[in-house]
């Protein structure tokens, strides 16, 4: 949707550029670079943003400080996977244009693909300032609200503790949200929660802060986005999201969704949502359908690929899975997440190599393994492998964490933030 509608902005500006340059009657140079733009502009549009990029490359060689040409190919590095190559150019096309929030947006999804989420933060809140709470730098800002709410939520899912302060967070988001605080800046707390063993009590406390924070600024970003829109699918996307979210009401998500999509029939981002909802309401058929539209439009919905990849594994069709979560994997290099579930569909394939790979990555960077299931699934690989060495080290470490588990909750101990201070 943002992109779709950036477009038509940046066609204006593009023009008005060409128009300038051509009564005023450049030199070859201007000429060359005016060319390339303005075609890798027309792939851009086409969402061709690979046969873009050359071109965009050579524009900006003949002029690197031009805001368009550096925004422009930000833009289409990001939306073929390559995000810490985005960044740069993203950030350049930041200062060049101080006062304009469409740079910092998109350096706020590329800071957050990369899992630098309190640089990802500082973007989005700048996109917010800069666009004095437009439209589009608030349904931007709510927007990655509530995905780090989801992916917080997974995180917490994934330990009994984490369950308690999903449980209490639940009790908190029932009260009204003029009495709920943040304890600190999101950034701050962001930075912080890369510094701490992910499976701390500490860390868990800290997620459940950045959760309620999360759920805080995206209700404030609705509130001020309901009294201000004059695009009413915007309205319609963020609603879907806080029932999907915040609410867990998917039946309600869909019917937002499509209300949204009914008014922008060509929106990504709005058939990939609505995929993700329907699955979640338990409607397979629908939901595929749905996925296979947003990528139709855009190839790279990472979010699309994810649903149609999770739809696969539910069916235990894990070699239909496997594809879509590689290139997730590409999209999203620093999702552990993804890493786990491409790491599990690989081992039903048969790939104990590849599929180990990716556990370990997983594992090394921190990911929570509270019961010691990746650590048995890490053993049964290497078994398979003829690593008999490494398959004991693993299984021991699967029984310790296992053993530890269950001692914790024979003891009552599990959930006590304090007991990692």
């Amino acid at each position: 949707m943002r992109l779709s509608r950036r477009s038509c902005g940046l066609v204006v500006a593009v023009l008005c550029i060409v128009l300038a340059m051509s009564i005023a009657g450049q030199a070859p140079q201007k000429d060359e670079f005016r060319q390339q733009l303005q075609q890798g502009f027309a792939l851009h549009q086409q969402a061709k943003y690979a046969d873009a990029i050359p071109l965009l490359e050579k524009a900006r060689r003949l002029d690197p400080g031009d805001y368009f040409a550096n925004l422009l190919l930000g833009i289409d590095l990001l939306r073929t996977g390559k995000a810490a190559a985005a960044v740069d150019y993203l950030q350049i096309a930041a200062r060049a244009n101080p006062e304009e929030d469409t740079p910092m947006e998109y350096l706020g999804e590329a800071q957050a693909r990369l899992g630098r989420f309190s640089q990802a933060a500082i973007a989005f809140m700048e996109g917010v300032r800069r666009g004095k709470s437009s439209e589009e730098s608030l349904l931007a800002w709510a927007g990655f609200a509530l995905e780090r709410f989801r992916q917080i939520g997974e995180e917490l899912r994934s330990s009994d503790a984490g369950v308690a302060a999903m449980r209490k967070l639940q009790e908190e988001a029932k009260q009204p949200s003029a009495s709920l605080k943040c304890s600190a800046p999101i950034p701050l707390l962001e930075k912080k929660l890369e510094h701490l063993n992910a499976t701390s009590g500490i860390a868990t406390e800290t997620r459940h802060q950045l959760s309620l924070c999360y759920a805080i600024e995206a209700d404030r970003a609705g509130t001020q986005l309901n009294a201000k829109a004059q695009d009413q699918a915007a309205l319609y996307q963020l609603r879907g999201d806080v029932f999907l979210r915040l609410s867990n009401d998917a039946v309600q998500a869909v019917a937002e969704y499509k209300a949204g999509v009914a008014l922008r029939p060509d929106d990504p981002a709005l058939y990939e949502k609505l995929a993700e909802a329907q699955m979640s309401a338990g409607d397979a058929d629908a939901a595929r359908q749905s996925a296979m539209k947003a990528l139709a439009i855009d190839p790279h919905r990472s979010r699309a690929m994810g649903t149609l990849a999770m739809l696969s594994m539910n069916d235990r069709e894990y070699d239909k899975a496997v594809p879509w979560l590689e290139k997730m994997k590409i999209e999203s290099p620093q999702d552990h997440n993804i890493q786990v579930q491409l790491g599990k569909a690989l081992a039903q394939t048969e790939k104990p190599a590849e599929a180990l790979e990716n556990l370990k990555q997983a594992l090394a960077a921190g990911y929570p393994d509270e019961k010691g299931a990746l650590h048995s699934l890490e053993a049964r690989l290497f078994r398979q492998l003829g690593k008999d060495a490494e398959a004991a080290k693993a299984s021991a470490e699967a029984k310790r964490l296992s053993d530890a588990f269950q001692n914790q909750k024979r003891s009552g101990s599990t959930g006590n933030a304090d007991a990692d201070q």
